[in-house]
């Protein structure tokens, strides 16, 4: 016997197998009894059989809803002590069910007996996956369910004998002994294991790193573990199903044997004892052919618990309508040995998919879908009352049927939840054991994978950070760079791999969790509340420091020393701040809570190069501090100059990594991946079909000199917010076929005067011109029928729309027939016209490059991809004029480099003429035939480039001397700094509050 015993678990000590296999049988002897009883005690409270089944449904509802909260706690204490607790609870109330005198104690005995049994299944099963290898889990299932087996003879046979001679109470008085002596037992002889061990072995992990337990995990995090399984969440969807099937059947038996065959107590007691060695039939028969399954392909076994339901339903279906009893009794065996085989199936499966710091957990949360099957239990007593016991057992097959085959379709995520959970629990135990040996990464992110929805955005990602550098992470735009961050910062939740932070993993750790670990992740520029005013977002950045004033008020005064001119907008709301005061109001919230790590997402996002030169010295300050800063930033040389190392990421992939001086030799990384190779608007297919234009414009040849006409006047333009001038006196001229650059410091009125230009803010003075007609009192709508288009700083598009559909809905003032009854008609001129638009949807989709995103939805894209969709839409308006705020804005500085040929090539092909407000010099004074320079509000200087580009006044107050921060693209020297002769820089001036 001890041999067998031994083969099932591998070899391993039997000592637990058999204690938690004592205490799961005497478990059932109190349900066991109680289920045979059923009818007995309906009798004896005055319920019907609807009434007597609300109540076994209220107590399992109760049992069930407390594993949740057990299974937490047994994955942060130790299991063995939580195991004997609650099987002291249950002995002790099943000693009070016994001498229950009304229906209320009888529900709240059954009820805590059924809290202390719920300890049983996150316990027990947590406590023999990390007792037992996985290769014996299924065997070691089977064998502690063939407890319930035992029981189940058992109980029925001594309850019902006890109840027959001495009443019903009789039994529930004794059966509390044994338990109190497994009790003992257990707490004597039984240690506990090491959670995760034997998954750290299988990966091959070393004896030091097998035997370091992970980190228990806060509920939110052990939450969103459980939930990110894909194998899990099949089988927790199969469980109402099961549920309501299997607990069902077992109350009903005992009332079909009482109601339709008349068999007394004892009589269904002999029964129920006699049906009870199917299971250790099915145990015999069933779980080898299981284990061997699993041993050859884990999702085999799912396979075949659907088969083994089809077989439970047909038994169920031959109970219900069986001629005699004992085709009912034969019938009633063979559905207990096919029950007996399906437990042991999804335990073994759910050891091996469940992360081991969050097994128990794991194990719990089933308990909350199988509550919502209970409340069939109510349905299935009254069809009982009204149809007939039979019917309401047939009733239950088919149930029973869509639970087996929901478990069956889990079988295709089995292998790559299993790699999953080893991976995860090596990553993190190897941290931690070469932390013991002095060796220290403060963010180790391994084999990470991110989707959203469907799609998958980061692949296999590995990604290292030293505690206290700088670690620039670059890529093109859609490389899953901020996906990254978000991944960090607990935003998002990894579908694979590791993320551990300081020791401690952080995969699934929810944001606040993360944050308060010392992870703070600036937003590219979306990091301020803009309806609450400066001190508020303040306050709001010590949310975790709430209770230490002392050191928000030192922190609030550093954070305003970095930044004073934050004091001067104290009560400001953060919407009236320029877009570089938001950016240094975001950082320095972050200051203020205390990062250890601080993620910097776009910090040079549409700032002005002062306004980036000082924030490079902040962001060295923040460093020497002692803090670690990683920086995703577009603008490469900007991030080189920062960082000491660097990561390129493309496609969802690391493609390099290393010192951010190897990377400058390495061409064929920093390559355009998004704009290379498009095609000029005349050159442009579409399936051998070249771009179709409504009109002929007037066209200027590549370098040509823009024509005389004037096609957009702005003359004398101002316009105040309160008592602040955001535009004064604005007055220029942009000429057919002209690009005029407009550049300025942050708050200096540029997108103000755009707002006036495009008709979304009414001017307070001043007229607007548009192709010789006054447009000032004509709203947005007006000015685009007569030839302006406009492109927003953050791609103002419809997220729920792919880009197919976006496009389509920018070509709406091309739509030929506008009838709504002949589109309902299917008429051909309305499919002609459809076809139309459909054709130029394509030939824009293949002008900008975006065949692999059009079937995408707008809220999936990148910055730099929706930042091409909107170019796409303001170019099937077929503008006279177009209106570009900051162009470059979220797109790569490689991709930069191409955006400057692919607007002229734009302005050639269709006579438009552009207004283009940018910060990326090397852009805007490579495609400009002119530039206007903005300060206060007011008219600096215009002229040609090079002349405004070294005007006194551009340089202080907005272009500073730092070549980095000015030169964002173009090539870097190879010490990675830029070269360039500026006139001394004067002192800058304030920029007035509220301009934007």
């Amino acid at each position: 016997m001890r041999r067998r015993l031994l083969a099932i678990t591998g070899g391993a000590s039997l000592t637990p197998i058999l204690l938690l296999f004592g205490l799961n049988a005497v478990d059932e002897l109190d349900r066991s009894a109680f289920a045979v009883l059923t009818p007995t005690i309906r009798d004896a409270f005055g319920l019907d059989n609807q009434g007597i089944l609300s109540v076994v449904a209220l107590v399992s509802a109760v049992a069930l809803g407390s594993q949740v909260i057990i299974g937490y706690y047994a994955d942060r204490f130790p299991r063995v002590r939580i195991a004997a607790v609650g099987a002291g609870v249950w002995g002790a109330f099943t000693l009070v069910t016994g001498v229950a005198p009304v229906i209320a104690v009888l529900i709240i005995a059954r009820s805590m007996t059924g809290i202390g049994r719920a300890v049983n299944d996150p316990t027990h099963r947590s406590l023999l996956a990390d007792y037992y290898p996985p290769a014996v889990r299924t065997k070691v299932y089977g064998l502690y369910q063939a407890a319930n087996g035992v029981g189940l003879i058992a109980g029925p046979v001594v309850g019902g004998l006890l109840s027959h001679l001495f009443g019903w109470r009789v039994p529930f008085l004794i059966f509390w002994v044994p338990t109190a002596v497994l009790v003992y037992l257990t707490l004597r002889h039984l240690p506990d294991p090491i959670r995760g061990y034997h998954e750290r072995i299988a990966m091959g992990a070393s004896e030091e790193t097998a035997a370091t337990e992970e980190i228990p995990p806060s509920f939110g995090e052990s939450w969103r573990i459980v939930n990110q399984v894909q194998t899990l969440k099949r089988i927790f969807w199969s469980l109402p199903f099961l549920a309501a099937a299997i607990i069902g059947i077992q109350s009903l038996y005992a009332i079909v044997y009482d109601d339709v065959w008349g068999r007394n107590d004892f009589q269904r007691g002999l029964i129920g004892a006699g049906a009870e060695p199917g299971v250790l039939l099915g145990l015999a028969v069933g779980v080898p052919i299981a284990a061997r399954l699993g041993a050859r392909r884990p999702d085999l076994v799912l396979k075949f618990l659907a088969i083994n339901g089809c077989l439970i339903a047909a038994c169920i279906v031959g109970f219900a309508y069986a001629p005699n009893l004992p085709s009912a009794i034969a019938m009633h065996v063979l559905t207990t040995a096919a029950l007996a085989v399906v437990l042991p199936g999804i335990l073994g499966t759910l050891s091996l998919v469940l992360p081991p710091k969050a097994r128990a957990m794991g194990f719990s949360i089933g308990s909350l879908y199988t509550l919502m099957g209970l409340p069939v239990l109510g349905i299935v007593g009254a069809l009982a009352d009204s149809l007939g016991p039979r019917m309401a057992v047939a009733m239950l097959a088919p149930v029973l049927l869509i639970g087996a085959f929901v478990i069956a379709s889990a079988g295709s995520f089995v292998a790559a939840d299993i790699d999953k959970v080893r991976a995860s629990a090596v990553a993190q135990s190897e941290v931690l054991a070469a932390r013991r040996r002095g060796e220290t990464k403060l963010l180790l992110v391994k084999d990470l994978d991110v989707a959203y929805d469907k799609v998958q955005v980061l692949f296999g990602v590995n990604f290292e950070v030293d505690e206290g550098e700088i670690v620039a992470l670059l890529g093109t735009n859609g490389a899953g760079k901020s996906t990254l961050l978000r991944a960090i910062s607990g935003l998002v939740e990894a579908s694979g791999g590791a993320i551990v932070f300081d020791g401690q993993d952080a995969t699934y750790a929810p944001p606040h969790e993360v944050a308060a670990r010392g992870i703070v992740q600036v937003p590219g520029g979306k990091g301020v509340f803009p309806t609450l005013t400066v001190a508020e977002n303040i306050r709001i950045a010590g949310w975790l420091y709430q209770r230490d004033e002392a050191y928000i008020a030192m922190a609030t005064e550093e954070a305003l020393g970095y930044f004073p001119v934050l004091r001067q907008r104290w009560d400001q709301p953060g919407a009236n701040l320029s877009g570089g005061e938001q950016q240094m109001l975001t950082l320095a919230m972050a200051f203020i809570a205390k990062p250890r790590l601080l993620m910097i997402d776009e910090l040079s996002l549409g700032l002005a190069p002062i306004i980036v030169e000082q924030l490079l010295g902040i962001v060295r300050a923040i460093r020497d501090r002692g803090t670690t800063i990683i920086l995703v930033e577009q603008s490469v040389n900007v991030a080189l100059t920062l960082a000491e190392t660097a990561y390129f990421m493309e496609k969802g992939e690391i493609r390099f990594s290393g010192p951010t001086r190897e990377l400058l030799g390495r061409p064929d990384i920093l390559r355009s991946v998004f704009l290379e190779g498009a095609g000029s608007m005349d050159g442009a297919r579409n399936n051998g079909a070249p771009v179709r234009r409504r009109r002929t414009k007037p066209t200027t040849t590549a370098g040509a000199a823009p024509g005389d006409a004037v096609v957009l006047e702005v003359a004398e333009v101002s316009r105040r917010y309160g008592g602040i001038q955001a535009v004064a006196d604005v007055s220029f001229e942009l000429h057919a076929g002209e690009i005029l650059g407009v550049i300025g410091p942050n708050g200096a009125g540029k997108t103000t005067l755009f707002d006036i230009v495009s008709g979304f803010v009414v001017p307070d003075e001043g007229r607007i011109t548009l192709a010789g007609e006054d447009v000032t009192a004509l709203g947005p709508d007006g000015r685009a029928r007569r030839g302006l288009g406009r492109s927003f700083q953050d791609a103002r598009l419809f997220p729920a729309l792919t880009v197919r559909s976006t496009i389509a809905l920018a070509l709406e003032r091309q739509v030929a027939v506008r009838d709504p009854v002949a589109a309902a008609l299917h008429l051909p001129a309305v499919l002609d016209s459809e076809q139309e638009v459909a054709e130029r949807v394509e030939a824009l989709v293949a002008l900008m490059g975006l065949g692999a995103f059009a079937d995408k939805f707008v809220s999936e894209l990148s910055t730099g991809s929706r930042r091409i969709v909107d170019l796409a839409c303001v170019l099937a308006h077929e503008p006279k004029v177009i209106l570009f705020d900051e162009p470059s804005s979220g797109i790569a500085q490689r991709e930069t480099e191409a955006l400057g040929p692919l607007l002229r090539r734009v302005r050639d092909a269709t006579g438009a003429s552009l207004l283009v407000i940018e910060h990326d010099m090397p852009l805007v004074t490579s495609i400009s035939d002119r530039m206007l320079a903005l300060d206060l509000g007011q008219v600096v200087t215009t002229g040609a480039p090079s002349e405004v580009v070294n005007h006194p006044e551009v340089v202080a107050s907005y272009l500073g001397t730092d070549d980095v921060a000015i030169a964002r693209s173009g090539a870097l020297s190879a010490t990675g700094t830029k070269k360039r002769s500026v006139k001394k820089k004067q002192p800058a001036k304030a920029a007035p509050s509220g301009t934007r």
